[in-house]
């Protein structure tokens, strides 16, 4: 199950039924759990570990140091990894930068071609990274999100859950959960689309909407919104969005023209 051209430190820990293509690297403190795939020339290096059945495509490195000037070499830092995802020809996911710290994805993520996790990141479960997605330091993607390809995600930028970002657009302020990024900083909607998808039902969705038009597309600016809210019968994805809000600190995306010119629905996924 181990191509003889592959080079596998023999302090690394390797899971029954994992295979390891041609030339691929697997590194001392390195930990792969069982019935993964590392393909032809992929590197595993760092203190990673992997959970089971997951597939790291050609060329792919996982557990490489952060691109980070003030980074120690000799620091200890981790890359951890659920079961179930892929990370397609030639992803990048990059250690955790400070002692002990980590860059973290969850469980059944796909990240597609070239695809940049920096160091500290966290990925939740079940989302979708397009191809040459860059996600820069301690950017947190919240579950079965869908990420554009070439998408731009500045460092410290939170995405919700559910939400997704177009392709090409690039953020440096939150995007609260079900809702869609477009172009530079544009609140551009809603992810109709996704959150029909994930199951959530009419009146579900009906109430995620009446939300973005009372927060984004009222008279008040947000602060204002979020004062005059009824909140004493919040739906469940209601009160998700309006916590996810009070927790930012680096500001909310905000709509654009075209986002209020059709109301706030955006088709996504």
């Amino acid at each position: 199950m181990i191509h003889p051209t592959a080079v596998i430190h023999p302090n690394a820990k390797i899971g029954k039924g994992t295979t390891v293509g041609p030339a691929a690297i697997v590194e001392e403190h390195v930990e792969i759990g069982d019935n993964c795939e590392i393909q032809a020339h992929a590197v595993i290096t760092g203190h990673t570990r992997l959970g089971s059945n997951n597939r790291v495509g050609y060329g792919a490195i996982i557990g490489g140091e952060p691109q980070d000037l003030s980074f120690d070499r000799s620091t200890v830092s981790f890359v951890e990894i659920g079961d179930g995802n892929v990370f397609r020809e030639y992803v990048t996911v990059h250690r955790g930068t400070k002692p002990d710290s980590k860059t973290v994805v969850g469980n059944n993520c796909f990240l597609m071609a070239g695809a940049h996790l920096a160091h500290n990141v966290q990925v939740d479960d079940g989302a979708i990274l397009a191809n040459n997605v860059l996600c820069a330091g301690y950017a947190q993607i919240g579950a079965r999100c869908f990420i554009g390809g070439g998408a731009v995600i500045h460092q410290f930028t939170r995405i919700g859950r559910l939400s997704l970002m177009q392709g090409l657009a690039g953020i440096s302020k939150d995007l609260p959960p079900f809702m869609v990024a477009a172009g530079v900083n544009t609140l551009a909607g809603l992810n109709t689309v996704g959150l029909r998808r994930a199951g959530l039902d009419p009146a579900a969705r009906k109430a995620v909407r009446k939300l973005y038009h009372d927060l984004f597309l009222s008279e008040n600016n947000l602060s204002q919104a979020l004062a005059s809210l009824d909140r004493s019968a919040l739906t469940t994805e209601q009160a998700e969005v309006i916590a996810f809000i009070e927790q930012c600190r680096k500001g909310v995306l905000m709509p654009g023209r075209l986002a209020s010119r059709h109301g706030g629905d955006a088709e996504g996924e």
